[in-house]
Order: structure tokens, then sequence, then C-alpha cells
């Protein structure tokens, strides 16, 4: 359950940073004191929360990836290793 929850946020990754800019452009849009310069600064502050906030989903899924490859879950070379080793006897 935990594999697909990680692969449904990586998913929707790039659609959550669409959605904060826009979300930008439109508490620009609705300022008070409204004009061009605050929809372009709504947009810009809406990229940079998008960057900060989507970038760490990006490496936790990043992360994520590597910890399974690691584990030997995904079937590649590190599974091999695993699986010839041998223990002490004690």
């Amino acid at each position: 359950m935990n594999r697909f929850l990680a692969e449904t946020l990586s998913a929707l990754n790039g659609v959550i940073a669409i959605l904060i800019i826009v979300g930008g452009l439109y508490l620009g849009f609705t300022a008070p004191f409204g004009g061009l310069f605050s929809v372009i600064v709504g947009g810009v502050f809406g990229v940079i929360v998008a960057a900060l906030a989507c970038g760490v989903i990006s490496y936790l899924a990043l992360i994520e990836g590597h910890l399974a490859k690691m584990a030997g879950d995904r079937g590649d070379d590190f599974g091999d290793r695993l699986s010839t080793r041998k223990d002490p006897s004690l």
C-alpha cells in the first residue's frame, strides 16, 4: 500500500505544482491593488512555493526509489548480492 501511495504522489507531483502556480496567479489577480504587476508577483511566488513543495516531494520519491533498489524490490544487481550472502554459524 505504501508503494502505491508513493507512486501516486510522484505521478501527481506535476499536477500539484501547476495548481500551486495557478493559485498564485489567481491570488495576484484578485489582490486589492490589482494590475499586471500583482499577477506577475503572484506567479513568481507561486513558482517559488511550487518549487519548494514539489521539489521536496520529488526528492522524497527519488530517495524511496533508491531505498527500494537497495532492498532488492525491483530485481536488479543488489538482489543478487543479497541472496548469496552467508551468515556465520554460531
